[in-house]
């Protein structure tokens, strides 16, 4: 596997993907149980499917289709009404807002967990990463770098 053919854009959105994907087990919200001793944390699996599971199923999309671009060029995706430059912007803003959103709502009686932080950071990540693919298309250079080799 060569990640010599991967651009910034697509780095970009493979590291968040994965990033997001992680940190969505990890605490986003904890609850201390007082007297009773010990803590209850939720992670992203456990809020909700919109807030929690929605964005990394996005993220996994978009790993997915930078993947099969690269790595396996005789590989058919369908022709969309819009580019995949259009797809990954709109996917990647979509899995930071609703992170995002999740952040700044919280959870009633609980208090936010630091996977949540992280998770919010890889989520703005993959928005990035679209941006930039989106960019690189309009521009035309959407391109792989050239090998140094």
């Amino acid at each position: 596997m060569d990640l010599n053919k991967l651009t910034l854009s697509d780095k970009v959105i493979a590291g968040s993907a994965i990033a997001l994907l992680i940190f969505s087990f990890l605490p986003w919200f904890t609850f201390d149980l007082g007297p009773f001793g010990g803590n209850v944390s939720v992670n992203g699996w456990d809020v909700g499917f919109l807030w929690g599971v929605f964005p990394v199923i996005l993220g996994i999309i978009m790993l997915v289709q930078v993947a099969l671009t690269a790595f396996s060029p005789e590989t058919k995706l369908p022709d969309l009404p819009v580019t995949w430059g259009q797809v990954h912007l709109g996917a990647g803003g979509l899995a930071a807002l609703l992170v995002v959103l999740k952040l700044l709502i919280g959870q009633d009686g609980f208090s936010r967990g630091f996977g949540l932080f992280l998770a919010a950071v890889a989520a703005i990540g993959l928005a990035a990463g679209g941006f930039l693919k989106f960019q690189a298309e309009k521009s035309g250079t959407s391109a792989a770098p050239p090998s140094t080799f």
